[in-house]
C-alpha cells in the first residue's frame, strides 16, 4: 500500500492530527472499514490495546499537493478501533441503481414505504405473540429501501414527514431506516454496508413489541418502575434478534447501543466516549431526531429545526462532528416539510440544496390569504425572488400532508 501518499511509522509515534490508512498487527495488515483523523488520546491507546504494532498515515506534504488539483468535501472522519476486521471478506459490489428525478421515484416510494408499513407491522405482532421474525422480509425491505435512496435521496425521504399517532412504533422503525441509511451513503459508505445498516435500523427498537401498549401511549411521566421496565427493550430486542439468527455486528451495535450517550448518562450499561463506535453514535442521532419528530398518543412532534437544535445544544450527549454532518444531510428544512414562503403560499419541501441549504426546491399548493389549494407551482428558491419565512404545522390550516404530499408529487 505504501506509496507517495501515505507513509508507515511505529504505532508508538502516532500523533493527534494524523489521518490513518491502514493498521499492521505482529504478522498481518489489517482492514479499517473506516479511514480517519486521531481525534483523541484514547483512540491510539485502543489501537494498541488491540495489537496494531505499525500503522500507514497520510503522507500530508503529497496530500495537499493532491487537493490542489481535485474537490472534495466529503467530511473527514475520525478513526474507530472498534471499526477494524481482519476476518470478514470483501462483499461483491453491487450495481448502484440509475438516478431518476423525484417525480419518477416517488410513485416507486410510496410502495416501498407502504411495504415497509405492513412488513414492520407484521413482525411487531409476530414478536408480541412470540413467533419468529420473517428474515426474508427484513432483507428485502432494506434493500429496496437502499435501492430508492441511490435512485433518489429524496423520493422516500419526503415520506418520513407524514407522521400518525396511531402507527408511531412502526413508523419510527421505518424513518429511522430510512434516514440512517441515507445518511450512511451520504457520508461514504458502501451500499452493502448501508443495506446492513438499513436492516439494523428496521429492528432497533423490536423489544418495544414486548411492552404493554398502555404504558407506551402513557401521558403522564413515567414513574422510576415504568423507566426500568421501557429500558428492557434493549435487552429483549437483542435476545428476539439473537434467537432468529440476527446477531451480525452492525445489528447487534445498532440494537444494544442505541440508547447510550458519549457522557454516560444513556442505557443499558452507561457507555461513554470512545467505548461508542461511530455506528453506536449516528443510530443514537437519527433515533432521537425521529422520535423528536414524531406524534404520539401523549405528545405532538416537534417540527425538525427544533429537533435538530436539541441535538446541536447537547455536545455532551451525540458526537458534536457527526450532528453537524447529519444536519448538512439532511437540511435546515427537510424534504417532506411544510413550509410557509415569502408570497404568502404553503409549499412542500421537495429537494434539499446542501450549497445554500436555507434555499431548497418546493412545491406550493395553498395560498394562505385566501385560505384556499391553487394550482402547485414548483420553485427553485435560489433562483426566486422568494424565501422561506417559517415552518408550518398542517393542523393549523386543516391540511391533510399525506393527501397533498401525494397529490402533488403523482
Amino acid at each position: 500500500m505504501q506509496n507517495t501518499l501515505s507513509k508507515l511509522i511505529p504505532v508508538k509515534e502516532l500523533k493527534l492530527g494524523m489521518y490513518v490508512l491502514e493498521v499492521k498487527s505482529e504478522n498481518r495488515f489489517i482492514k479499517i472499514k473506516t479511514k480517519g483523523l486521531v481525534k483523541s488520546d484514547s483512540i491510539i491507546k485502543q489501537l494498541k490495546e488491540q495489537g496494531v504494532t505499525d500503522v500507514f498515515v497520510r503522507n500530508d506534504k503529497a496530500a495537499d499537493m493532491v487537493q490542489e488539483s481535485t474537490i472534495d468535501e466529503t467530511p473527514e472522519e475520525e478513526i474507530t478501533p472498534t471499526s477494524i476486521d481482519a476476518d470478514s471478506p470483501e462483499k461483491i459490489p453491487q450495481p448502484t441503481p440509475k438516478k431518476v428525478t423525484v417525480a419518477e421515484e416517488f410513485h416507486q416510494s410510496c410502495k416501498v414505504y407502504d411495504n415497509a408499513t405492513n412488513t414492520i407491522k407484521a413482525i411487531f405482532d409476530d414478536i408480541s405473540a412470540d413467533q419468529k421474525i420473517n428474515i426474508t422480509a427484513i432483507n428485502e425491505l432494506a434493500n429496496d429501501i437502499t435501492d430508492s435512496i441511490l435512485r433518489n435521496e429524496y423520493a422516500i425521504s419526503i415520506l418520513t414527514r407524514i407522521r400518525e399517532k396511531d402507527t408511531y412504533q412502526w413508523e419510527h422503525a421505518i424513518n429511522t431506516a430510512i434516514l440512517v441509511c441515507g445518511f450512511s451513503l451520504f457520508i461514504g459508505m458502501k451500499k452493502e454496508t448501508a443495506t446492513q445498516i438499513a436492516i439494523g435500523a428496521l429492528l432497533h427498537d423490536v423489544g418495544v413489541a414486548k411492552l404493554p401498549k398502555a404504558l407506551l401511549n402513557k401521558k403522564e411521566k413515567l414513574t422510576t418502575n415504568e423507566q426500568t421496565l421501557v429500558e428492557k427493550h434493549v435487552l429483549w430486542g437483542h435476545q428476539i434478534c439473537s434467537n432468529d439468527g440476527l446477531s451480525n455486528k452492525i445489528t447487534t451495535d445498532m440494537l444494544v447501543n442505541h440508547h447510550e450517550r458519549l457522557d454516560g448518562s444513556g442505557y443499558p450499561r452507561g457507555l461513554k466516549g470512545a467505548k461508542l463506535s461511530k455506528l453506536a453514535r449516528i443510530t443514537a442521532i437519527v433515533d432521537v431526531y425521529d422520535a423528536m419528530t414524531g406524534n404520539k398518543h401523549y405528545k405532538k412532534g416537534e417540527q425538525p429545526i427544533n429537533a435538530l437544535r436539541y441535538l446541536i445544544s447537547k455536545n455532551e450527549k451525540f458526537d458534536r462532528s457527526l450532528v453537524q454532518q447529519f444536519i448538512k444531510y439532511i437540511g435546515v428544512h427537510p424534504v417532506g416539510s411544510l413550509v410557509k414562503l415569502s408570497n404568502e403560499t404553503l409549499a412542500i419541501v421537495t429537494e434539499g440544496n446542501r450549497n445554500d441549504p436555507l434555499n431548497p426546491t418546493a412545491i406550493a399548493f395553498y395560498n394562505t390569504k385566501v385560505g384556499a389549494n391553487i394550482t402547485s407551482k414548483k420553485y427553485i428558491l435560489d433562483e426566486e425572488a422568494l424565501s422561506i419565512t417559517t415552518a408550518a404545522r398542517p393542523e393549523d390550516y386543516q391540511i391533510n400532508i399525506a393527501k397533498v404530499i401525494r397529490k402533488i408529487l403523482t
